[in-house]
């Protein structure tokens, strides 16, 4: 009876390992066209706005920035918190900054709304990437490939959509 139950058990988490690294894939996806897709929308918001190239990418600067330098500190809030939570708010953080910048009509605007999805960012990939270690400590190797892979991947599929 206790063998069947620990095989039981091992299926379970075998299960949910498996469903967290295709979860954390999922929301990698989600987020890859604020990083993946920004080449596409610069001439129209140059075009639309009148600003030039320079001023814009700087919100992609800070987009990246905050994506990366406040990822231990996200790392913590995971710590913390828990993955579920810190991915949740990175969703929302994500959300906010493409609704700021979709409605920005300054370039202060544009570069807050750029931070704001930046913070998010980092807090989905962070957490995504971290979990995906930490459930495959054996083949670290699929933990770290997987979730950036998923990242990349995605903005062919997303900007061939947003073309037509």
């Amino acid at each position: 009876m206790a063998i069947a139950e620990s095989a039981t058990s091992a299926r379970a988490s075998e299960m949910m390992r498996w469903g967290q690294l295709v979860i954390g894939v999922i929301c990698m996806v989600m987020i890859a066209n604020l990083q993946y897709g920004w080449t596409f929308f610069v001439p129209d918001i140059q075009k639309k706005f009148g600003w030039d190239r320079a001023s814009i990418q700087w919100a992609f600067t800070l987009f990246v920035i905050f994506e990366t330098w406040l990822v231990p500190f996200e790392g913590w809030f995971v710590d913390k918190y828990g993955p579920r939570l810190v991915v949740l708010a990175g969703g929302i953080f994500c959300g906010a900054g493409w609704a700021i910048t979709s409605y920005a009509t300054t370039l202060n605007g544009y570069y807050l709304g750029m931070i704001i999805a930046g913070i998010g960012a980092g807090a989905v990939y962070g957490t995504c990437v971290g979990n995906a270690l930490s459930g495959f400590p054996i083949s670290a190797a699929l933990g770290q490939v997987l979730p950036p892979r998923a990242l990349g991947r995605a903005q062919p599929l997303r900007s061939h959509r947003s073309r037509r």
